[in-house]
């Protein structure tokens, strides 16, 4: 007897402007499916994106990161989360990159998941790569220079605050559901809304902090 297994096909990555990453309809995937931008006759569930750096954040317990990253149209924020954080680490301010990552939303924000994340020296692709899009899908003017001015560091204490928001929700979200032996992973991520690899990643660092604790296999329980 001939067993054939399914094999899952990697989607492709597009190249696309921040705008149109930001402001195209977003599509929620369901299960093992995708979620998805929908960008003129496309849709695109990786974007390959190359962009100026204006932004970093690293948490203290190294278990969170985030860049924001300009290319001339619209600013986005890729965040990281457990080991994808070792993906941002050689990345810098003022660094244009070539990045690759899944589109995603949370919370109303779209944002980037890193797969890969390479420094580009030479200035230069910036311009091949505004010719190869031509103007952006969502009609803001592509632009003249994808140099864009480096703002103030101002955005670190934002981030930090962010990210402390998502922890505190994943703590009340085991408060509520807690009926005594504490609560399911499933259940966590579920209620959370963040993807599980994410949801996962935050409790490791929740039960490194001490916040949390593990009774019994896949059960979490705030420490008191």
């Amino acid at each position: 007897m001939v067993i054939k297994l399914a094999i899952r096909k990697r989607v492709v990555s597009q190249k696309l402007w921040l705008s149109d990453a930001t402001n195209s309809p977003f599509t929620k995937g369901e299960g093992f499916n995708p979620s998805y931008i929908v960008c003129g006759d496309k849709k695109i569930s990786r974007a390959h994106i190359l962009a100026t750096v204006v932004g970093k954040f690293t948490s203290e317990d190294g278990n969170y990161a985030a860049i924001t990253m300009d290319d001339g149209t619209e600013t986005i924020r890729s965040k990281a989360f457990g080991p994808d954080v070792a993906k941002l680490k050689k990345v810098h301010i003022g660094n244009i990159v070539r990045f690759i990552g899944k589109i995603k939303e949370y919370n109303d924000e779209r944002y980037l998941s890193p797969e890969a994340v390479r420094v580009v020296d030479d200035p230069n692709w910036l311009i091949v790569h505004k010719l190869e899009l031509g103007a952006p899908s969502t009609g803001i003017p592509a632009p003249g220079d994808l140099k864009p001015e480096v703002p103030e560091p101002v955005a670190e204490e934002t981030i930090k605050n962010e990210d402390i928001s998502i922890q505190k929700n994943i703590l009340e979200i085991i408060k509520t559901t807690d009926s005594g032996q504490g609560a399911d992973m499933d259940e966590i991520t579920s209620k959370s809304g963040l993807p599980a690899d994410e949801v996962k990643n935050i409790i490791i660092g929740l039960l490194k902090s001490g916040d949390l604790y593990e009774p019994r296999k896949g059960k979490i329980k705030v420490l008191e």
